[in-house]
């Protein structure tokens, strides 16, 4: 592994500026991301969305389920994960049928569907 570094630097040493190119892609390799399955309890429904071993922004997005058995867009927004994972809580404001779907650079996970029970009130 050392060689193939060894290699990587004086090949980004003759082109310039190569080297910055290359640490950011070492850096994710050491980041993961972080997506639970819904939890579906008694009047709750929880998930764990984050990322373990750096900084960066994760685009998530909440997917419900249509009678046709399609799923949709429901809500997305970006969160900026410094090494940690937020846990997300809801009930009668989420869709009957959901899952949630987490994307980090190359890396994706969209949890099982869940019913919840408490939808619409």
């Amino acid at each position: 592994m050392r060689k193939i570094l060894g290699i990587i630097g004086a090949a980004a040493a003759i082109t310039g500026g190569s080297l910055v190119a290359a640490a950011p892609a070492q850096a994710a390799a050491s980041c993961t991301l972080v997506q639970s399955e819904i939890y579906n309890g008694a009047n709750i429904i929880q998930w764990v969305t984050g990322l373990e071993g750096c900084s960066g922004d994760v685009y998530w997005e909440v997917q419900s389920q249509a009678a046709d058995g399609t799923w949709s867009l429901w809500s997305s927004d970006t969160t900026h994960y410094d090494d940690n994972t937020t846990t997300y809580t809801g009930d009668i404001e989420l869709p009957c049928m959901l899952r949630v779907h987490a994307q980090f650079g190359t890396q994706s996970k969209t949890t099982a569907a869940a019913r919840n029970n408490n939808c619409g009130g």
